[in-house]
């Protein structure tokens, strides 16, 4: 049923197509002020300085956090979760909302009405019982059907505008635990502090003015954010209805610019024809190309059948191509020249490109970088490099795989 909900929708993303904000064809190195300038322009973010990020692996490096941060809350809380179903951190998100909401903390909450499907109606009745302002993203209308394409995707959880958390991850029991068996996926989310908390907030406000035609304002949400660290940060909105693409051309630019390497780890894979031309350029340039995807236990095995052409193409340019073993890789994580990050809720598809709203952070810090790079080689380490031999499909596999082409528009 996933799959084939996924193939409505990436046919409907292909149908409706866009087009990539303007980058350079061959951009400063991403070690550069020239490159920051153009990323700037690109994502449709200032850089900020001062900030702090800690990168927390798992449902059990990241839930705990994010669930004591709530629970400290003292003036605001917003939240938007593109996936939130039962589960125990779920439930006890929930009686932290309404415990802190029936102390007078603000608490704005949004879910997206698909990928929230199976949410709770107690969990609703709760929430709206203790005061928190609740709202449902992009319902299905039999009046507006082609709204429901446009989805938020995005992961925002932001405690009296102080500390923000944001990543790939959803609250539903696949997300618990340490990814140590097909039920427990592998995911990142990353704890924020300091003057880019402020740019999640505005991620937040801007679905909520959408939904009430109301700006959440002043220091409950804004306060003042001193230095928390050495890292220059910025918050990229995907928001391709207000502002045409900023996901997709941040990462070609990211691409076209790598001297040495580009890591990427992702979920999704469903390149777009610039995206698969610069990583084969930078790949044939010397650039070393290595690409961790989900492998056997995955929820849309659909993906690779699609873009097993471009694979192909992608390794005989010399790139590695690895697929995660132990469970569903969910991470979307991209590292270039050990300088560069790109972390957030951000796919590598049309999706995420010209429907979705998403967020992807971006920083630029070898020291952060590096430390990303060591998670990557742990999950590489977990993972088996594909071959020519391995990339073989049976035939009604490819025949399944040539339609769903021509459903996304690849062909």
């Amino acid at each position: 049923m996933r799959s084939l909900l996924f193939l409505m929708m990436i046919t409907l993303a292909g149908c409706a197509g866009g087009t990539f904000r303007h980058v350079p064809a061959s951009p400063a190195a991403v070690q550069t002020r020239e490159f920051a300038d153009d990323m700037a322009a690109a994502g449709k973010a200032v850089w900020t300085k001062g900030n702090t990020v800690r990168t927390l692996e798992n449902g059990d490096g990241f839930f705990p956090p994010m669930l004591r941060a709530a629970a400290s809350a003292k003036r605001s809380i917003t939240f938007e979760c593109y996936t939130a179903r039962h589960c125990q951190p779920l439930d006890d998100f929930c009686k932290i909302l309404a415990e802190r909401a029936k102390a007078g903390v603000k608490v704005h909450v949004i879910l997206d009405a698909f990928g929230c499907n199976h949410w709770h109606k107690d969990h609703t009745a709760l929430l709206k019982q203790s005061g928190v302002q609740i709202e449902f993203y992009s319902p299905l209308s039999l009046l507006l059907p082609h709204k429901y394409n446009h989805r938020t995707h995005r992961r925002v959880l932001v405690v009296d505008g102080r500390v923000g958390f944001c990543g790939g991850a959803g609250w539903a029991y696949n997300w618990t635990g340490c990814a140590k068996d097909p039920e427990h996926w592998r995911d990142t989310q990353y704890e924020l502090h300091g003057p880019v908390v402020a740019q999640l907030q505005d991620n937040f406000l801007d679905t909520w003015k959408e939904l009430r035609g109301v700006t959440l304002s002043g220091p409950d949400y804004f306060p003042a954010l001193p230095p928390a660290g050495p890292l220059i940060a910025q918050m990229i909105a995907g928001s391709p209805m207000k502002q045409c693409d900023t996901i997709g051309a941040t990462n070609l630019l990211a691409f076209r610019a790598a001297r040495k390497s580009i890591r990427i780890e992702q979920s999704y894979f469903l390149p777009c024809t610039e995206h698969t031309t610069a990583l084969i350029e930078a790949a044939l340039r010397g650039v070393k190309v290595e690409i961790i995807l989900p492998g056997a236990i995955t929820d849309m095995p659909l993906a690779k059948e699609i873009i097993l052409g471009t694979l192909q193409r992608m390794m005989k340019a010399g790139i590695s191509i690895y697929e995660f073993e132990p469970t569903m890789l969910h991470s979307k994580l991209v590292v270039v020249d050990d300088h560069l990050v790109i972390a957030g809720s951000g796919n590598l598809d049309a999706r995420s490109f010209y429907h979705n709203d998403e967020n992807n952070l971006h920083v630029l810090n070898t020291t952060f970088a590096r430390e990303q790079t060591r998670m990557f080689e742990r999950d590489k380490a977990r993972s088996i490099l594909l071959t020519e031999a391995t990339l073989k499909l049976p035939l009604w596999r490819r025949v399944r795989g040539f339609f769903g082409q021509v459903a996304v528009g690849v062909l």
